[in-house]
């Protein structure tokens, strides 16, 4: 017999010390990936029109979810929700090379291991291709698969280099005998593979996910500029009380109107989308007369209105900070609706936004004067996070009603599930009626004398009464109300308390609105319809 022993595909010989082929395709598959992120975190950055794969599959993912997932990850994790959706699927990215690498000892049979190499990723290049959505500022599809598909045979062909030299590495190791002599067993190679690929797989995520590309060619935010319009209706203020001076000394208390920076933002989008204001057009059709294609500067021309308004986020929890008020200026959608000419039969619009996200109101809610295309924020064109260049602005609803970045209005016949809805939150979102306690904070220690103040807010109904237990709802209180700034604003109420004992106290607020409806104590979860529930704080006296 020879003293050769044969060796089996996939099998270590009695003189091997590396990996099994099946095990050096994985760590292969591992290293291609983490070369295609590298690569095309580069190429992104370069050229940013190139998406991320990883950010655009994300981006998939985070919408095709059912409501239910996004309120239970929203809930807890509030802005996290979606850094950690991107983060997941940059991981689940890179791991995908292990599984594809199990290809390349099959395909190594038939051909060189780089080609195996290229072949094995060539999967992971359809799935980003067939799961890719163009947004505007990105280059379409086709381009998209042309520009991405070198850098997944760049990275496959490297992954299959590194099979190759663990293969080596293992094949190369000395038989037992004579030859084994002072032969050194080395440490197995491929966990030296895996650490640098995850290391260049780390790195190629970060970079990708960073949008260096616009920090080295940063877009102007079109909010930094002021708002100028020729023919807008300022919004007359309402005449203060005297009371209202206590308000503005209050540590705590939130602001009578948001900042830009400090507004909420909640988005399906994982990335803004970034229009040019000087091509894009507002598209008016469906069951309409004369279809139009408004330019920015058309739309600026036309009449405007502004007005404060208050915005909650249908996924805000009781307590939550997904709410803020700020100044909006926006032209009636009546105005542009009766240019266009609504046929008879309508019975509901629809808003379509940059990136595939719509929503839809009433046929009446529509031709209403109080729904606006809004234009501008604070005095300052309307930010890029916030819709630019033009969002829709309702009343009475939460913000998934409202949708941004609009490049489409569209009146329709029959009822429509935007998408949200489709997921399974409210159709009509109508804000329910609800009440913070911002200061004192839970767990704190008060003094002799406290001061308790929050917010209210019910949507288009006011707040008419906010009322404070401080012994834990066996009694209610009513509070000093702050004059509101308008009628679809909330109000900042105030509590002056004197304990009349020692102790630990929970502190509770409820509020009525404007219709004299008192603010519901049943607990509910934001999904699908917006939370419920009494706000409360324990303090020790």
């Amino acid at each position: 017999m020879s003293n050769t022993s044969k060796r089996h595909p996939g099998k270590r010989t009695s003189g091997s010390h590396g990996p099994s082929e099946r095990r050096s395709g994985a760590v292969g598959g591992l290293g291609g990936t983490a070369a295609v992120a590298a690569l095309a975190a580069v190429v992104h950055t370069v050229v940013s029109s190139v998406p991320f794969p990883p950010l655009s599959i994300s981006q998939v993912l985070v919408r095709t979810t059912s409501g239910g997932v996004d309120s239970f990850f929203i809930d807890r994790l509030g802005h996290w929700a979606q850094r950690l959706a991107v983060a997941g699927t940059c991981i689940m990215f890179l791991a995908s090379g292990l599984a594809l690498g199990l290809l390349i000892p099959v395909l190594r049979r038939r051909m060189h291991p780089y080609a195996a190499g290229a072949l094995s990723l060539l999967p992971l290049w359809v799935v980003s291709f067939a799961l890719y959505v163009a947004m505007p500022q990105s280059v379409g599809r086709w381009v998209f698969a042309a520009a991405t598909f070198p850098v997944f045979v760049a990275g496959g062909v490297l992954g299959g280099r590194v099979f190759l030299r663990l293969r080596v590495s293992t094949e190369g190791a000395p038989a037992t005998g004579s030859q084994a002599v002072g032969y050194r067993k080395p440490t197995d190679p491929s966990r030296r593979m895996v650490l640098r690929a995850a290391w260049w797989g780390g790195l190629g995520m970060l970079l990708g996910a960073a949008n260096l590309g616009r920090l080295v060619r940063p877009g102007k935010d079109p909010g930094t500029e002021g708002l100028r319009l020729a023919h807008l209706m300022v919004e007359p203020m309402p005449p203060r009380s005297p009371g209202d001076a206590a308000f503005a000394q209050i540590p705590g208390l939130t602001p009578e109107v948001t900042s830009i920076a400090a507004h909420y933002v909640v988005d399906e989008e994982i990335i803004d989308p970034s229009i040019d204001a000087t091509t894009w057009r507002l598209a008016v059709g469906g069951l309409v007369d004369h279809p139009l294609q408004l330019t920015y500067a058309q739309l600026k021309a036309l009449p405007a209105v502004e007005r404060h308004q208050t915005l909650e986020c249908v996924s805000n929890k009781v307590a939550g900070h997904l709410i803020s008020t700020a100044k909006w200026i926006g032209i009636p959608l009546p105005e542009i609706l009766d240019r266009a000419g609504v046929e008879s039969g309508a019975a509901e619009v629809v808003f379509e936004a940059a990136g595939g996200y719509s929503d839809s109101l009433s046929i009446d809610q529509a031709m209403d004067e109080s729904t606006l295309i809004a234009i501008g924020m604070n005095d300052h064109v309307l930010p890029r996070s916030h819709g630019f260049p033009a969002r829709l602005l309702s009343i009475g609803t939460y913000g998934m009603k409202n949708p941004k970045w609009l490049t489409g209005i569209r009146v329709v016949s029959r009822p429509y599930a935007g998408f949200w809805e489709q997921r399974g939150w409210s159709k009509p979102a109508v804000v329910r009626t609800s009440s913070r306690i911002d200061v004192p904070v839970d767990e704190s220690q008060i003094g002799r004398s406290a001061t308790i103040a929050g917010i209210a807010f019910a949507g288009d109904r006011g707040i008419s009464k906010v009322e404070v237990s401080t012994d834990g709802g066996k009694s209610w209180a009513p509070v000093q109300l702050e004059t509101a700034l308008g009628p679809y604003t909330w109000r900042r109420w105030l509590y002056r308390w004197t304990p009349s004992a020692r102790g630990r106290r929970e502190l509770l607020v409820r509020a009525t609105d404007g219709r004299g409806h008192l603010q519901s104590p049943q607990i509910a979860d934001p999904f699908p319809s917006g939370s419920g529930g009494y706000d409360s704080v324990d303090v020790n006296h």
